[in-house]
């Protein structure tokens, strides 16, 4: 087992651990999956709204996934649609995140061979505490929240409302208190976003301890959280371009020839591509150093009548772009993952001198949940 210092230092780790194609893998099939549920979902949403809707929002958006709240056009039920598959989307980000950082920590431990497999079977036991442990903290929100609302819905009462309103004001220092409560669980919510996973991974602890575990990160050990996450942010601001960088100059030199040799079909098949992925290949093409192979040109193709072997060809073409896309943000998970566990493990051991890479009570951890 490597040396650790429990510090800082250890945070550099993260650029190895994280470049890892099978936590790559992990994270880009999740990606694949929660993308194939989102955009089923739109489209049954607009075919049930009849009419154009859908091939309105295909001249538009086509392939390219789109946020609920970033089109005001859109239909109630599309609207919900996108909704559902956002929640379906962080549900499989958080289980895949879940495999990541078993597999992380293992290799901490030494066990470099661990595998996918391993780190699926893992899940399947302790799926329930890495949603758990969400659905607990947002239902504590919920309650509190109730009590402030509850109150002010009974002011609305005829008659009694005002009066009521008189006496529950003599709790108002209560209600301070309780409003603290409440901000309080907000910023440990927004903590769990990054360490539920690394806790249930490198603990195998039920949905409540996974939650005793956020409170005592943000109370303990709040500001040394905020460094930490922070040199982790920079980490992926520099390596996650340089990684985006290789895969495209990779795909620039293979297509380079062909785009080379046939310039007006490419012109026509990546304006075919563009059209499928929303008009993401023009923007991308906009941006410094991207299209300087010349494999991004679109030009006065698009009006062109498509053929079959250029339909079929774009096809690919948007498919493998689609693929290069979910590979590079499968790295930025993938270092997001590993780093939080390594996050995680330095800040178990500040606040209570447990040292999670030795090993603890591993048949207990392993046990699946009943």
């Amino acid at each position: 087992m490597e040396k650790r210092y429990f510090d800082f230092r250890d945070i550099f780790q993260v650029i190895r651990y994280g470049f890892s194609g099978r936590k790559i893998a992990v994270h880009f099939i999740g990606l694949v999956i929660a993308y194939l549920i989102y955009e089923l979902l739109v489209y049954l949403s607009l075919f049930v709204e009849g009419g154009t809707a859908a091939q309105d929002f295909w001249n538009t958006s086509a392939l390219l996934p789109v946020l609920p709240f970033s089109n005001a056009e859109l239909a109630q039920l599309t609207e919900i649609a996108m909704w559902i598959g956002v929640a379906s989307f962080a549900c499989i980000f958080f289980l895949a995140s879940t495999v990541a950082s078993k597999i992380t920590i293992e290799q901490l431990r030494g066990d470099f061979f661990f595998s996918v497999g391993d780190a699926v079977t893992f899940l399947k036991g302790h799926w329930k505490s890495v949603l758990g442990a969400f659905i607990g903290l947002l239902l504590i929100q919920i309650f509190l929240a109730l009590i402030p609302l509850s109150i002010a819905g009974l002011g609305k009462l005829p008659v009694v409302g005002k009066p009521f309103l008189t006496v529950a004001s003599l709790f108002m220092p209560i209600g301070f208190f309780l409003g603290v409560l409440m901000a309080l669980i907000a910023i440990v919510f927004c903590v769990s976003l990054l360490f539920v996973p690394a806790v249930v991974a490198t603990t195998g602890a039920d949905a409540f301890e996974t939650i005793y575990q956020q409170f005592a990160i943000v109370w303990n050990k709040s500001w040394l959280t905020v460094c930490y996450e922070a040199m982790l942010f920079l980490i992926k601001l520099v390596f996650v371009p340089i990684w985006a960088l290789f895969c495209l100059a990779g795909f620039s030199i293979v297509m380079f020839p062909v785009s080379f040799l046939h310039t007006g079909q490419m012109e026509h098949i990546t304006a075919c591509a563009n059209l499928w992925l929303g008009g993401a290949i023009e923007k991308l093409a906009m941006l410094p150093y991207v299209n300087s192979f010349g494999v991004f040109n679109i030009g006065m193709a698009m009006k062109e009548t498509s053929t079959f072997t250029t339909t079929v060809t774009a096809i690919f073409l948007t498919i493998t772009l689609l693929i290069g896309i979910g590979v590079v943000i499968a790295y930025l998970f993938s270092i997001a993952s590993a780093g939080n566990t390594v996050v995680y493990t330095i800040l178990r051991k500040k606040i209570d001198g447990h040292n999670l890479l030795e090993p603890f009570d591993v048949e207990l951890a392993e046990t699946p949940d009943k």
